[in-house]
């Protein structure tokens, strides 16, 4: 093959490279590549409400660097429950270390603070992502009462699996609602 040709064929590959790079959906936030193997490790599983909270916490810890947030990170999450883990694996804020505080108000939102200037933003799930967390509980509570192993429970249990995965993966304007509070 000429040189000319392999110019060509490498310019095309290169054209097709780009337009599908700009043509794919826009992802979700970044994570890095083994986020969801130390939220595993630390929460014990990837459950819908960690994964919840740890794209929570990406948005708005992505959102507070990006408003000018400076110094230590304080966050308050406001329900006791799965997404705090998720909050403090990808935050890096901790219950035990008093950067992150719960209160049990059954109101999954987020507020995440730069001590260094006192910037802050709250997050919290999007009416599309809190109707997919609810209809996930809601096959969760179907597949319980199948016996296990059952063809029908596999199938919700895979249904489920998309659910997860999507919360993974989708675009964070799909996810998460991030307003600058200060």
């Amino acid at each position: 093959m000429s040189r000319t040709r392999i110019s060509r064929a490498f310019a095309a590959l290169a054209g097709l490279v780009f337009m599908a790079a700009i043509a794919a959906p826009a992802r979700g936030a970044d994570p890095s590549p083994d986020l969801w193997e130390r939220l595993k490790a630390f929460h014990g599983d990837l459950c819908l409400g960690s994964v919840m909270g740890a794209r929570i916490g990406l948005a708005a810890k992505a959102a507070l660097l990006k408003a000018g947030g400076e110094g230590k990170l304080m966050a308050a999450y406001y329900d006791l429950s799965c997404p705090v883990d998720g909050i403090q694996v990808a935050v890096g804020t901790t219950y035990g270390g008093r950067t992150l505080t719960v209160e049990d108000r059954d109101d999954h939102r987020l507020v995440l603070t730069a001590e260094g200037n006192g910037k802050q933003v709250e997050a919290k799930l999007t009416k599309l992502a809190d109707d997919k967390g609810a209809a996930f509980r809601v096959m969760k509570g179907k597949s319980r009462a199948l016996p296990e192993g059952s063809k029908e429970r596999q199938d919700i249990e895979k249904e489920m699996a998309v659910i997860v995965k999507w919360f993974q993966t989708a675009p964070d304007a799909e996810v998460v609602e991030v307003k600058i509070v200060h």
